[in-house]
């Protein structure tokens, strides 16, 4: 009896060692291996992540004018506050059939199909597709059917990127504008091709932004812009398809 207690003893003694070394082999695992923000072999802290870009293909209201800079139109300030890095490929005065081929700018479709665009390659994160203020004179089922190649032919593109389609504003708030019936047809067209919808047509008149526009009563002033662009990034948060929180959000 006292060999068989001896043996066990030994046993279980062996038992402990061998836990303690493969313990000690795992602290000395994890003290040596690098982590995602260790610095690199030469010392230097990794590269941080890009944000993502957007890519838009819009009117006026995402490339502004009027002295007022394209990175300050509140479709790219709202996108920034939305965590991206925005991407305008459009031109005022254009839309999905509306081109100025005089300027050299066709329609989205038209741009889309010569390829006058300069469409990035990597790292989109968000379509957004934004207008139809300038089609305000077409068919609907032309601007419909426009709207729908212009879309399609982005998801050809990208595949795997959510999109947004952005109806136009309706500066003058009237509830029986052309271009809330113009945004009644982006949104279907929006829906047909699985896309998020941001109806922006009540945010001059429910933000009470109108003071800010200039004489023509279409463009934002450079306060405008900045105050209607909070309020994009929130409809891009409450729509899934910010990068990061509003500022507002804790």
């Amino acid at each position: 009896m006292p060999n068989v207690w001896k043996r066990r003893s030994l046993s279980r003694n062996m038992q402990v060692i061998w836990l303690g070394m493969l313990a000690l082999l795992a602290l000395a695992g994890c003290a040596t291996a690098p982590s995602a923000s260790s610095p690199g072999p030469d010392g230097t802290a990794p590269a941080a992540k890009p944000a993502p870009i957007a890519l838009v293909i819009g009117d006026s209201q995402a490339n502004a004018g009027n002295a007022v800079p394209t990175s300050d139109s509140w479709v790219s300030q709202g996108l920034a506050q939305a965590g991206y890095v925005p991407r305008i490929e459009g031109y005022g005065g254009t839309g999905f059939l509306k081109g100025r081929p005089q300027d050299g700018h066709p329609s989205y479709r038209e741009s889309l199909k010569k390829g006058v665009y300069d469409l990035p390659e990597n790292n989109v994160g968000l379509v957004v597709v934004q207008g139809g203020g300038n089609d305000l004179k077409y068919p609907d089922r032309k601007i419909e059917a426009a709207a729908s190649d212009t879309v399609e032919m982005l998801k050809l593109k990208y595949p795997d990127v959510p999109f947004a389609v952005v109806s136009p504003l309706n500066q003058g708030g009237d509830p029986a504008s052309r271009r809330v019936e113009v945004s009644k047809i982006l949104a279907n067209v929006a829906e047909q091709q699985d896309a998020a919808f941001i109806d922006a047509t009540g945010w001059v008149a429910e933000k009470r932004l109108a003071r800010y526009l200039y004489e023509d009563g279409l463009h934002l002033k450079p306060e405008g812009h900045s105050l209607l662009a909070p309020v994009f990034a929130e409809a891009l948060h409450d729509a899934g398809l910010a990068a990061v929180a509003p500022a507002n959000e804790g």
